[in-house]
């Protein structure tokens, strides 16, 4: 059993007469930063004041670290490029001979040899009458070399020649091949997982290979990503299944990945109690959310989550011209392949009215949550509006967290389960539910093409919902039946 440090000797150890902090380098940053450790001698023999002071050392550390991690990390990703090249000339090259000659070939040798011998060079140093012994060159025995070099120079040359395809080079292709189809969180969600694989084939020392991802090392991995990312079951499934996704596109463009090692690699323990899913908000959490200190646009912007049931992100994206007399045009979202409309709530007139008054076509309805700036950003427009949300939320002490749980059963989307829940007990129909919220389902959707008798149905099916208390009417709380299967 691995020996426990104590919580107050954590990142210290007694040097001479006195403490110093010290923190491990990873393997894949020591040829960077050319130790093993980091350290600095806080000139005290006391434990309780280098606990006090160590802090900020060990964040400078992490942070050099980190540097130096990004630094080995690009590198690494630019030698893999450059290999990567020079295997596909070869694939090219044997895939018309007619087009290359011999002199062609042994270019392509010197090129991957010479290259190879510069990689493995970088931080070697020379011990003049001291034989050091190496892997396959007998006559550099006189050479020390980096350890890091050494390993990515015989990458290159394992790359050039065929013999391992690197495990991203083509993350990024493939991220600008599902930017426009997903929403900017899943695709925030694949760039994860590919970090977290490959941080974890870094501790395992094994090279990030397409090859070296087999079944076995896939279930591996998946066992240890929860505590490498700190994260539940569900959302390390959310991530493996994102590796999937990237292996099903990448068996079109890399023979390599013909077979997808993480077709069926889920964590079990995932599934959550009825008691532990997210929750649509009760009627009382409705009155008192709409009924407290809202800024106006955090007001308006409740109201037409509540009396349109439309995701945030959809709500904060809209444009004045997306409103009309009757209808507000819905952008498609999920799993959805087209933009709906949703008839508008008597209650929500004014909102809109006032929201669109003076604006042209083409502004924002919610300019006070403007779109991100930084570019390439991977934040959704909503982001701030949600955190603006979470904290009014709170305030009015509308909140329900179990232990060992990170969110909320309740947030923004619990206004949609509201809508959802609320016009079922009205009595209206599955059919017409899903096609106003835009659930997946193949009847019908009220699309811009949708005859005005579909829209007619549809507004009045909306407007069978009221707000809780509006009018100072006594709140209830409807009753509703919990049907559950009896196991055999």
């Amino acid at each position: 059993m691995p020996r426990t440090v104590p919580a107050d000797r954590r990142y210290l150890e007694m040097h001479g007469a006195s403490w110093r902090v010290t923190v491990v380098v990873p393997m894949a940053a020591r040829g960077i930063l050319k130790t093993t450790r980091l350290r600095y001698d806080l000139k005290t023999d006391s434990l309780k004041q280098a606990n006090l002071t160590k802090t900020r050392h060990v964040e400078r550390f992490r942070a050099q670290i980190q540097a130096a991690l990004a630094k080995a990390g690009n590198k690494r990703r630019h030698v893999e490029h450059e290999g990567s090249e020079l295997a596909k000339w070869r694939i090219w090259a044997k895939e018309h001979p007619q087009k290359v000659t011999e002199a062609d070939w042994e270019t392509w040798r010197e090129c991957v040899g010479l290259r190879t011998t510069e990689i493995r060079g970088e931080g070697a140093v020379w011990h003049d009458g001291v034989p050091v012994q190496n892997e396959d060159d007998d006559d550099m025995s006189g050479w020390e070399f980096n350890r890091e070099s050494f390993a990515l120079g015989t990458r290159f040359q394992q790359i050039a020649k065929g013999e391992e395809t690197p495990l991203d080079v083509r993350h990024g292709e493939y991220l600008e091949s599902i930017r426009d189809k997903l929403n900017v969180r899943t695709v925030a969600d694949d760039a994860r997982a590919m970090k977290y694989l490959l941080q974890w084939l870094a501790t395992e020392d094994v090279s990030p290979s397409i090859e070296l991802i087999t079944t076995m090392r896939a279930h591996a991995f998946a066992e240890a990503l929860p505590g490498l990312a700190n994260i539940g079951p569900a959302t390390a499934n959310k991530y493996l299944s994102r590796l999937s996704s990237y292996w099903q596109w990448l068996a079109k463009k890399e023979p390599a990945a013909a077979v997808n090692p993480w077709s069926g690699v889920a964590l079990g323990g995932s599934r959550r109690r009825d008691d532990e899913k997210e929750r649509a908000f009760t009627n009382g959490e409705v009155a008192l959310l709409l009924g407290g200190p809202a800024t106006p646009h955090m007001y308006d912007l409740m109201m037409i989550g509540a009396l349109t049931g439309a995701r945030l992100d959809a709500i904060v994206d809209l444009k004045v011209r997306d409103v009309s007399a009757a209808t507000i045009q819905i952008q498609a979202r999920k799993l959805e392949t087209k933009d709906r409309l949703v008839p508008i709530h008597p209650d929500l007139r004014e909102v809109l009215e006032r929201r669109c008054k003076g604006k042209n076509p083409d502004d924002d309805l919610f300019p006070e949550w403007p779109p991100v700036r930084k570019v390439g950003s991977l934040r959704e427009r909503s982001f701030k509006a949600s955190n603006h949300f979470t904290d009014y939320r709170s305030k009015v002490g509308v909140d329900d967290v179990m232990k060992g749980h990170r969110r909320a059963l309740v947030n923004f989307h619990s206004f949609r389960r509201w809508f959802v829940t609320r016009i079922h007990q009205e009595g209206v129909d599955e059919k017409m539910v899903s096609a106003i919220v835009g659930h997946k389902q193949s009847s019908f959707t009220l699309s811009v093409y949708s005859d005005g008798e579909t829209i007619k149905k549809a507004a009045q099916a909306v407007e069978l919902l009221r707000i809780p208390g509006k009018n100072g009417e006594p709140i209830e709380e409807p009753h509703t039946v919990n049907v559950r299967r009896r196991r055999n």
